[in-house]
């Protein structure tokens, strides 16, 4: 595979095509800083990557969970030198769907669970159909909603490898950071916590990634709700684990 990398696309092209082409961003896309921030984080969580001290190139770090195939040739030979980054062109749609996750659910690893062989997308899927369709409004959010019940629908059967997702976004992406999406919708639906059950808004604060809010919530929430349960306890978890590592590294500094 290697030597075929030569003749992979670069990944910066592959942006443009998806996101200019395909969504009508604006180019050049190097002015929607946000945006290739929240996508370099993206990449780096679908090929979590290493390199060596002194080194420019990076290899993928096959400890962890590989979703995409990325590879890299450096530019040049100083410590500071940056790499070329192409993408295995058989894994562009999974790319592009990677890309709308993102948008709707906002962390990375969240994403890199729903591109798993085998994941069940199912409860969370059926989540984010009530939020959405059944209690916000879409305009407001910037959604397309014929799109949008379309992406919910195929998300739990198509094959993200093969089957490009419709893109339920009416104009421009959440990553962008404009306004009323801040950074991802799940964290917009947080931001109007009055108009959501408690479990609903515990749920949007820990999926975008506010781990203390959703602890807070997780405490008071009472159901019946498997999903819910399963996701409280997990909250309660990370959090008291995060907590006593905090504590520990005070302790450490106080000595």
């Amino acid at each position: 595979m290697k030597s075929d990398s030569r003749h992979w696309p670069e990944l910066s092209q592959v942006y443009d095509n998806l996101l200019c082409k395909k969504v009508g961003l604006a180019k050049p896309l190097s002015q929607h800083g946000k945006l290739l921030d929240a996508l370099k984080t993206l990449a780096n969580a679908l090929c979590p990557s290493k390199k060596e001290p002194d080194e420019v190139e990076r290899t993928p770090d096959k400890k962890k969970t590989i979703i995409i195939q990325l590879d890299w040739t450096p530019l040049g030979y100083g410590r500071d030198s940056r790499n070329r980054v192409r993408i295995n062109p058989k894994h562009i749609t999974l790319l592009w769907n990677a890309i709308l996750l993102q948008g709707v659910f906002g962390e990375p690893k969240l994403v890199v669970e729903f591109l798993k062989p085998g994941a069940n997308r199912h409860p969370l899927v059926n989540w984010a159909r009530q939020l959405f369709l059944e209690r916000q409004s879409l305009a407001g959010l910037g959604l397309l909603r014929k799109e949008l019940v379309a992406f919910l629908d195929r998300l739990p059967v198509a094959d993200l490898r093969e089957e490009p997702l419709p893109n339920p976004f009416a104009d421009t992406l959440p990553q962008m950071g404009l306004g009323h999406l801040h950074g991802n919708l799940l964290k917009a639906l947080a931001a109007q916590t009055a108009a959501l059950s408690l479990g609903d808004s515990m749920m949007a604060h820990y999926l975008s990634g506010d781990l203390r809010q959703a602890y807070l919530l997780a405490c008071e929430v009472q159901t019946q709700s498997e999903l819910l349960l399963q996701y409280r306890g997990l909250i309660i978890h990370e959090y008291e684990e995060a907590k006593d590592f905090d504590d520990l590294l005070d302790s450490l500094r106080k000595n």
